[in-house]
Parts: C-alpha cells; sequence; structure tokens
C-alpha cells in the first residue's frame, strides 16, 4: 500500500457508479480527495451486459476525477455487487498425537483445501478467503495454536467465488479504460463489515437483503463471512401477487403502497376500503385488511424460503440470535417493517436497517478502510498477483 498517493474505488451497480479517490497517510488512515456518482447504464444484477455502454460512462467520469485531483489513475479496486457469488466452506484437519502444531501442518490442510477448490471449481475466481475458524482437540481458538501440543488440529476456511467469465468481462472494460483492476471486493462483505462495526457485541447475526427483483442473506461468525445465497425474487413478488389477486395494475400497487402504511392500520383494527382514487373506471369495495393480508402470507413465504426453511443453512438456523434486514424500496419498508418483524420476532432479535441518503458513498468508504487496513479474519486480501495463493495466505498468517 502506498501512502501519500492517490486510490481509486470504483462501485458499479445496477442504479449508480460511484467513484471514490483517497490518499493514505502513514498510519493508513485516508482522506477524500474526490467523489463522483451519476446514474447507471449497462448494468444487470451487477453484471456488465453493455461493455461500450460502460467504457464510455467510466472513460467519462474518469476524467472528471482525475482533472479534479490532478493525477492519472492506472489502477482501482472495484466493488462488485454481482449476484452470482458462491460460497464454499471447506474444514481440512491433522491428527497431532501429542505433538506441538507446526507452520507446515497448517501449510499441509490448506494446501489440501486450496487443491480441492480448484479442481471443483475450474470456471470461477477466488475473490474473498475467510479463516472460518480453528480449532485444537475441540477448542475454538482465536489465534493459530502454533507450538501447542495436542491431538487433533482441524481448520475451516471459506471461499467466496465469481464466475470467471465475469472476471474476464471486468477486466476487458477496465482495461479499455486504461486501468487495471487491483482487487474486487464483494459489496456483502462490505455491508457485513458495517454491521460488524455497529454492533459489536454479535458473534453470529444473519443480514438479509430484499432488493426489487432480488434478494440475499449473508451469514457473519466471529467477524468472518461465512455464507452468502442469492435468491432471484424481492419485493416486487409482493406487487405482483397483489396486483393479481385485486385485479389492480401494477403502477397502482405500487402507489398504494407509497401512499399508505398498511402496518399502522393492522394495528389499528381499521376496517377501511381502497380509496376511489385508485380505480380509473369501476370501483370495488376492496379492505386494506384483505391487502395487508395477501402481502402478509407472501412476506411469510419469503422468510420461510430465504431464512426459516431454508436447508442450505440449517446448521446455522439454531444458532443465530440476531436477523438484520435491510428493505431496498423504502415504500415497503415503511409500510411492513412490523409485518417482516413478526416473522421472526419469537425466536430472533429483528433489526431492520433503514437506509439512507449516505449508503450510496458507505461502501466505498468502509472498502477503502478495508484496503488500507486489512480484516483480520480475511486471508487473501488481493486477486491480482503473481504470488501463489498459498503464499499469499501465510503473508497473512505468520506476519
Amino acid at each position: 500500500m502506498q501512502i501519500n498517493k492517490p486510490h481509486l474505488f470504483i462501485e458499479l451497480n445496477d442504479l449508480k457508479y460511484i467513484f471514490l479517490a483517497v490518499k493514505y497517510n502513514e498510519d493508513f488512515n485516508f482522506e477524500i480527495l474526490s467523489t463522483l456518482i451519476f446514474e447507471s447504464e449497462g448494468i444487470k444484477d451487477g453484471k456488465i451486459i453493455d461493455a461500450e455502454i460502460v467504457i464510455k460512462n467510466i472513460k467519462k467520469n474518469l476524467n472528471i476525477i482525475e482533472k479534479s485531483i490532478g493525477f492519472t489513475f492506472k489502477e482501482a479496486t472495484i466493488i462488485s455487487t454481482q449476484i452470482s457469488l458462491d460460497c464454499r466452506n471447506v474444514s481440512g484437519y491433522i491428527k497431532l498425537s501429542g505433538a506441538q502444531i507446526q507452520e507446515e501442518d497448517i501449510t499441509y490442510i490448506i494446501n489440501n483445501i486450496k487443491n480441492k477448490i480448484t479442481e471443483t471449481e475450474k470456471n470461477k475466481t477466488l475473490i474473498h478467503l475467510f479463516n472460518t475458524n480453528f480449532s485444537l482437540d475441540k477448542l475454538d481458538l482465536k489465534n493459530l495454536p502454533i507450538g501447542l501440543h495436542g491431538q487433533f488440529y482441524s481448520h475451516h476456511l471459506t471461499f467466496f467465488l465469481l464466475p470467471e467469465i465475469e472476471i474476464k468481462n471486468l477486466k476487458l472494460v477496465f482495461k479499455r479504460c486504461d486501468l487495471n483492476i487491483k482487487r474486487i471486493v464483494h459489496k456483502n462483505f462490505v455491508n457485513g463489515i458495517n454491521l460488524i462495526n455497529n454492533y459489536k457485541n454479535e458473534i453470529l447475526f444473519a443480514s438479509i437483503k430484499l432488493g426489487k427483483n432480488s434478494s440475499n442473506i449473508s451469514i457473519f461468525k466471529n467477524d468472518s463471512f461465512v455464507y452468502s445465497q442469492n435468491f432471484d425474487f424481492g419485493t416486487n413478488i409482493i406487487v405482483k401477487d397483489l396486483s393479481k389477486i385485486c385485479s389492480l395494475t401494477s403502477e397502482t400497487v405500487n402507489n398504494i403502497i407509497a401512499d399508505l402504511c398498511f402496518d399502522d392500520i393492522k394495528k389499528n383494527n381499521s376496517n377501511e376500503y381502497l380509496d376511489k382514487k385508485y380505480f380509473d373506471e369501476v370501483y370495488r369495495k376492496i379492505s386494506l385488511d384483505h391487502i395487508h393480508n395477501i402481502a402478509e402470507a407472501r412476506i411469510e413465504e419469503i422468510i420461510n424460503v430465504i431464512f426459516l426453511k431454508n436447508i442450505n443453512i440449517k446448521y446455522f438456523i439454531n444458532k443465530i440470535k440476531t436477523m438484520h434486514i435491510s428493505i431496498v424500496d423504502r415504500s415497503f419498508e415503511k409500510n411492513f417493517k412490523i409485518t417482516f418483524k413478526k416473522q421472526l420476532k419469537d425466536i430472533y432479535y429483528v433489526c431492520i436497517e433503514e437506509l439512507n441518503n449516505d449508503e450510496d458513498l458507505k461502501s466505498s468508504l468502509t472498502t477503502a478502510e478495508l484496503i488500507g487496513k486489512g480484516w483480520s479474519k480475511e486471508a487473501i486480501p488481493i486477486i491480482q498477483t503473481k504470488e501463489s495463493i498459498i503464499s499469499r495466505i501465510f503473508s497473512r498468517f505468520f506476519a
């Protein structure tokens, strides 16, 4: 990490492109030099779908930010929002029979784990690797037990990968903009860092993000990112249900959700009907309670699919005590906050994370801090280097 030199961070998401230029001091704290946020084009589900439009936009705005600080960038850290992020959890172990555990023992375990991933995920590229857990004689440890005696040592790693073709597309686009990709950081990890920093006493928690057309659950344990899964549905599935069952257009349903607060209506046991202004021609009596019940049934199904009945996370379900939910559509956040909490409140502490105008830049600022100071549980911070995966892991383990 070079100090007193500008560093560039770029987030590409479906709504906005976000540029952040910073400079680090001797303590690896950073100073913001310039920011630039503009409307997104050519991106869907975090993927590049129109390279020429993306290249044009990046070049245009890169030129603006370079002129503003008088510096020409040659590389950038990319914050990815691609929904095709894959997660793999793998454990390895070694029998010690009373001997000391050495660095070589851990090297052996990680080599085996790395080889398994390499063999089975040939079309994917590793972007994050975490030391999820290590234990000696079934005792979980905070630090590597090098030099200690024991009978059995196990080491658990969590790998996060993106499709190789998507990495190639990113490199192609940025090469055309005369930029090398220094590192790719996934936004799910960055969002987790923000929650960890805000809720320092939470050892194990889940985070659900509900977009309009896609959703995600991420799980964090002891400061490690341990699981992520995406779903191809979001709050629009509720809009479609209401539209179909109530014979209303999607536009009308969205207007109703924006105008009213169904949580309050339910709480007050109101027996009101939908106002006539929502009907273009023939008025029909549709109770607000009926609309809420339809939405509540779909919300229950969403929570079941993503979390409560998700067989992929059955190991975590009974251990997690806290659930963080963020809802991209603020009308739904306002309207059904209590309804979402109701699905989980008997078992979990549920926090609805309110999104605000500062969210646009928040991920980039957190990533800048991550790049400057690192993250204790992350074993592989850089993907573009000639070092082997193993040598990079151990540069962090034994520094």
